[in-house]
């Protein structure tokens, strides 16, 4: 019983990762892991390190500095012993060295933590170099090729070990949070490796479809790129879809929202997890590191998903491809017909009436939908004058809809029409050819990618 190891009253969870040092000397003091003499010791060796960095720092011309300098040394000075206590195997053990060592020892022991520490920072550089994939997104492209140039240029390890000399706009599936300096810069490293290494496994052409149909200008975005590449991977799968596309089309996506739609979110995030574990063995991944990488992500994905299904937005979630062969398609409802009697009833009295206006009065009364207004058209035995005022009612969409059903038709063809529809094409085609140019031109254009449902 005696060799039982005293446990520390201190939280490590409530230490923070940035400011390591100081938020162990305040845990250790609340608690009473640190007596007022001890604090008061480790505080004047605190300053007296400062004074011998600010010499040297001015190279020993002056042993003041301005006070934001003075600050900067003394949080470069606390981040670097903060280092040094970090690879320790404990926090009993960082307290007895806090305690037994002289603060300038822990400094000089956290300065050559430091320098192998850079080592590391440029090891997972050249990894994320090597692994670096094609792509249209410029905050992926100038992180990695600009954005670190700085920090390994001119990062002090000296006077401002806390800082992070870098550019870094890229997002990361998770972000680095509660570190500074070269811990910052290692961490962020090694998440875009794992990132650059889950992509390698996919044609950059492929995620740039993937990406271009999540946003045609995503070339401008923060956005990160590996999300949305495993989510595709992982809508794929399951489909049953091979994952080499990362691509499924509108009806696959709609059998997935009924397969799924169901689910509440704890059984989504079991499904979700068994899915990646299919997609690492069907990628045949072994990096350890990366497979932890993709499962930490599930939390976070699972409301992604779950509020995909909520709101039938699952299109935003696993993203269609962007095919740049294939015009974009807007679906058209034209509505609802109305029952063939009433039909009849107001074609008869449409057909009867002596003045046009009360012919729009009928128009505007009962005719709520375009399906209704494209039969009147070809039943009501309008001439192009009459015709022109009553496509007037019509937006830009409906008269493109009227206008890819109802061509004018070559002569060879017409004899598949009756004479009324030949007088709807005609009056149509008169209506359109006097519009503005631009309108015209738009209405046409949409009428290739409009598709009538």
């Amino acid at each position: 019983m005696n060799n039982l190891k005293k446990q520390t009253k201190i939280d490590a969870d409530k230490l923070s990762g940035e400011f390591y040092f100081q938020s162990l000397l305040q845990e250790a003091f609340v608690k009473g892991e640190l007596s007022p003499q001890e604090s008061e010791r480790i505080q004047l060796e605190c300053l007296k390190l400062l004074a011998d960095c600010t010499e040297r720092f001015t190279k020993g011309k002056s042993s003041s500095v301005r006070v934001e300098i003075a600050q900067g040394i003394m949080a470069s000075n606390l981040y670097t012993i903060g280092l040094y206590l970090k690879t320790l195997p404990d926090l009993d053990t960082a307290l007895f060295h806090i305690k037994n060592e002289p603060i300038e020892k822990l400094y000089e022991y956290g300065h050559s933590v430091l320098k192998r520490k850079i080592n590391v920072a440029n090891y997972f550089f050249h990894l994320v170099c090597k692994t670096k994939f094609k792509t249209q997104n410029q905050a992926y492209n100038i992180t990695i090729d600009d954005g670190f140039k700085p920090f390994f240029k001119n990062y002090d390890i000296n006077f401002h070990a806390h800082e992070i000399p870098s550019d870094i706009d890229y997002q990361l599936i998770h972000p680095v949070t509660d570190l500074a300096g070269v811990e910052f810069v290692i961490s962020y490293l090694e998440n875009l490796y794992y990132e650059n290494l889950f992509c390698s496994y996919f044609d950059a052409d492929i995620i740039d479809a993937v990406m271009s149909g999540y946003d045609p200008s995503y070339q401008n975005l923060l956005d990160n790129i590996c999300a949305q590449v495993f989510q595709n991977a992982l809508g794929c799968n399951l489909l049953n879809i091979s994952l080499a596309a990362l691509d499924f089309c509108p009806a696959e996506l709609t059998d997935l929202n009924n397969d799924l739609k169901h689910y509440d979110q704890a059984e989504l995030q079991k499904k979700l997890t068994i899915t990646t574990h299919e997609v690492i063995a069907t990628l045949e991944i072994t990096n350890v590191s990366l497979k932890k990488y993709l499962l930490a992500s599930l939390p976070k994905l699972t409301t992604i998903v779950y509020n995909g299904l909520a709101t039938n937005t699952l299109n935003k979630v696993f993203v269609p491809c962007y095919n740049a062969k294939l015009k974009p398609i807007i679906h058209y409802n034209m509505g609802i017909k109305m029952d063939d009697k009433t039909y009849r009833d107001i074609v008869m009295e449409f057909l009867s009436c002596r003045y046009f206006e009360d012919k729009l009065a009928i128009i505007k009364e009962h005719i709520k939908t375009l399906a209704d207004m494209e039969d009147l058209l070809i039943a009501g035995e309008l001439e192009s004058p009459e015709a022109a005022l009553i496509f007037d009612l019509l937006d830009d969409t409906e008269l493109a809809v009227l206008s890819k059903r109802h061509p004018l038709r070559q002569e060879v063809e017409a004899i598949d029409y009756s004479a009324a529809e030949i007088r709807m094409q005609q009056n149509l085609n008169t209506y359109l050819r006097t519009q503005p140019r631009n309108r015209l031109a738009k209405i046409l254009k949409m009428a290739t990618t409009i598709e009538v449902i």
